[in-house]
């Protein structure tokens, strides 16, 4: 049986959501590259190094994007590791990622901006 007390929940929900996906609109930067939306080409290395006590594992990942022309852009990702937890050394790519993105259109509704775009990923592990 519903109480009273729940009857404000959903709507409060909504609400909740629906102010995240109109202050998400404020957060619109062009320069920022962690933001898959910035028309910007950026390149990131990450080493992860474990000590597992007689053992060790290192991760690797190098993603990043590229903006092939003002309405396109290539994200990719890979992932790396090496390890010798088994008493060998091993090593294998992980996983390798591409995504094209395709931004149709920008601009803005009085004073809120938006930017589509559809994206197409193919992963290979």
């Amino acid at each position: 049986m519903r109480t009273n007390r729940s009857r404000g929940k959903p709507v409060s929900s909504f609400l909740a959501c629906w102010m995240l996906i109109v202050t998400s609109g404020l957060a619109f930067a062009d320069g920022n590259a962690s933001n898959p939306l910035a028309a910007v080409n950026n390149t990131d290395f990450r080493l992860q190094y474990m000590d597992l006590g007689g053992a060790y594992l290192t991760d690797a990942w190098l993603d990043g994007a590229y903006m092939l022309n003002p309405k396109v852009k290539l994200k990719y990702e890979v992932h790396h590791w090496t390890s010798d937890v088994t008493g060998t050394r091993q090593s294998n790519f992980e996983s390798l990622h591409l995504k094209a993105i395709w931004f149709p259109t920008q601009g803005g509704w009085g004073s809120w901006k938006y930017k589509p775009a559809i994206g197409l990923e193919w992963i290979k592990r």
